[in-house]
């Protein structure tokens, strides 16, 4: 109950609705665009280049992590104002802006077309939508109104659709994410209720205090995920975080944080996990654990780590799972922080400060 009087005083723009919607938003967009196709006839790519900032690049980089495992084609995904110089005819460029506004995603799809690169963008409208109409690009609108951030079932469902059409991505993916919905819609149901028991995401994020969080992910798996979840504490919780990714942290990474445990013990290591991750990869984490002193810790002591998985049949259906629980994961953590999940005043003054004149 205390949790639901938090929720009234703080989430003044309703960020519980964002989340909780986030399946709703993937079903909408295959329903809306179901047989989507490009004005011009479609030409295989050699090559896909993602183009995204923030909460709109994130979903870019979960996709790459499938086309990994169901494509040929390579994919590489971009944040910055500059693309690559093998950007050129035969590259698909996905330009991804919630707003259309974002500056670097516009200069850089701007310089990919100079190249050769065939554009198609996603956005709720702005700049990027009226570039599309000047130059006859392709444009998929999704809707407005939301942080981007909290957008991301609108733009991950929108650029699977466009990858499939361009036969990047098998057909049976978008059976996938219409799986992944019904399984968020369903957990989001429980995660959404601060009031029921055991709930994995408030759980989590209760262990938090004033400690930093240190996510791990794991490459082919859950890499995406770790930097999704660091980058939600910011942004909603309002907390600084790291991560990084196995079986990379074990060669350099374990030694400062094992120092750093050693001297402060204010460190929350959180492990994403996945059923498919690499058998070594699975024995590397545990020994990381026990090295760095996060795993055997006296029974009086708050515990020095967690680990979440998502639940599904597939890799992409646990994806989504586990997107959902660290979101909530996220939006809980603010909560508990007495900060309002939306508020991000400092990214709007830089931005307003980033304006010309």
């Amino acid at each position: 109950m205390e949790m639901k009087k938090q929720i009234e005083s703080l989430d003044t723009s309703d960020m519980w609705s964002a989340i909780k919607g986030c399946p709703g938003q993937i079903t909408h967009i295959l329903d809306t665009y179901a047989g989507w196709a490009p004005r011009q006839a479609v030409e295989a790519p050699r090559q896909v280049l993602y183009l995204g900032m923030g909460g709109s690049a994130i979903g870019g980089d979960l996709v790459r992590v499938w086309t990994e495992r169901l494509s040929r084609v390579p994919m590489a995904v971009v944040r910055g104002y500059t693309v690559p110089c093998w950007t050129g005819a035969g590259t698909l460029v996905l330009a991804s802006s919630y707003s259309g506004d974002t500056e670097e995603t516009l200069a850089a799809t701007r310089q990919a077309a100079e190249q050769g690169g065939r554009v198609v963008a996603v956005a709720s409208g702005g700049q990027l939508s009226q570039l599309c109409q000047t130059e006859g690009w392709d444009f998929v609108q999704i809707p407005g109104g939301l942080q981007p951030r909290a957008a991301i079932g609108y733009s991950l469902a929108a650029v699977t659709l466009v990858l499939v059409a361009f036969q990047v991505l098998p057909p049976s993916v978008l059976d996938e994410l219409s799986a992944g919905a019904r399984l968020m819609a369903a957990e989001g149901e429980y995660w959404g209720d601060p009031d029921r028991s055991e709930n994995e995401p408030l759980e989590a994020a209760g262990l938090i205090g004033k400690r930093l969080p240190v996510v791990y992910g794991a490459m082919g798996t859950t890499e995406a995920l770790a930097l999704r979840l660091r980058c939600q504490l910011a942004e909603n919780s309002k907390l600084f975080a790291s991560h990084h990714v196995l079986p990379e942290q074990n060669h350099n990474e374990i030694v400062g944080l094992a120092e750093r445990i050693k001297d402060t013990g204010d460190a929350l290591v959180i492990w994403l996990t996945d059923a498919d991750d690499h058998p070594r990869v699975k024995l590397r984490q545990e020994l990381a654990a026990r090295l760095m002193g996060t795993k055997g810790q006296p029974q009086s002591s708050p515990p020095m780590e967690c680990t979440l998985a998502g639940s599904g049949e597939s890799l992409i259906q646990r994806n989504f799972s586990l997107l959902h629980k660290i979101d909530w994961l996220s939006y809980y953590a603010a909560l508990l922080r007495d900060c309002d999940p939306s508020a991000i005043d400092l990214l709007t003054q830089l931005k307003n400060e980033m304006k010309p004149g």
